[in-house]
């Protein structure tokens, strides 16, 4: 393999499957509230393949193995996700925020409407790891952290504070969440976590430099880097003027109703809070 191609292969696979995934997860999680039960039966099975796939990836040295576990990761990821865009694995409050009341307080009340879902995550996390402890590819453990932090830090920069966070996103089913973020200011949050994950991508691309990798992780180490400038460009994408959601339009099909009138709601209770 050229050494073009072994940077551009793994490059062009992490962000064509991560495109569609997110696409497909979007459109499955809007689809017609009858059948999410069935849809469901469908991501578990799935994602319990992504579990068998990790295992067998993560033994082997084949070429084909990075590409394995990144796929078994998306899977696993593509559950939890579901779960939590249809508002089967969220949280104990299900409720908007109530206005004039403390950070601390807002803090705990945001915490509760997610708090089951991050269990969820944690305990897949543990779950990925497990199969792929002291193997010779466990892509898939490292692609479901950089995921795993990757997303705990947006959504403390999205709490804290961004002017450009695509709300037409969020399913029906989330829309309460909506009042939890502050959309009318850049937090301090912002860059800290932005600086922190572009830091990272500048970090691992100075490593294929230095030869810092091994031959046997050129790949690993591309998709992780990939990914992770995956995760910058969506932390930056939260204060410019540009509507990313636009890139999954095909996916979300009719914007939630509430969407518009719970995000001005938001911007009322944040605002009165402070």
């Amino acid at each position: 393999m050229s050494a073009h191609l072994s940077y551009l292969l793994p490059i062009g696979f992490v962000v064509t499957l991560w495109y569609v995934s997110t696409g497909a997860v979007l459109w499955l999680a809007r689809g017609e509230k009858s059948g999410v039960h069935v849809r469901l039966l469908g991501v578990t099975m799935i994602a319990a393949m992504g579990f068998a796939g990790a295992a067998v990836s993560a033994n082997s040295d084949a070429a084909w193995a990075p590409y394995a576990g990144f796929f078994a990761a998306l899977a696993i990821w593509a559950w939890a996700e579901f779960t939590f865009l249809t508002g089967l694995i969220t949280g104990p409050r299900n409720s908007t925020c109530p206005a004039d009341i403390t950070e601390r307080r807002r803090f705990h009340l945001a915490w509760r409407t997610v708090s089951h879902h991050e269990f969820v995550l944690v305990a897949a996390l543990g779950g990925v790891w497990l199969v792929t402890a002291n193997t010779a590819q466990p892509v898939a453990f490292y692609t479901f952290a950089v995921l795993w932090l990757m997303r705990i830090s947006a959504k403390l920069t999205i709490f804290s504070g961004v002017p450009a966070f695509s709300a037409d996103m969020m399913p029906a089913p989330l829309t309460h969440l909506h009042s939890y973020f502050r959309v009318d200011r850049i937090g301090p949050v912002f860059w800290a976590s932005t600086l922190l994950t572009t830091g990272l991508l500048v970090a691992a691309v100075a490593a294929f430099h230095s030869d810092f990798f091994a031959p046997d992780q050129h790949t690993a180490a591309v998709m992780m880097t990939t990914l992770i400038a995956l995760a910058a460009l969506e932390h930056w994408f939260m204060i410019l003027p540009v509507k990313d959601s636009a890139m999954w339009r095909w996916a979300m099909g009719s914007t939630p109703e509430k969407t518009a009138s719970t995000e001005g709601e938001a911007l009322k209770n944040v605002s009165a809070a402070e």
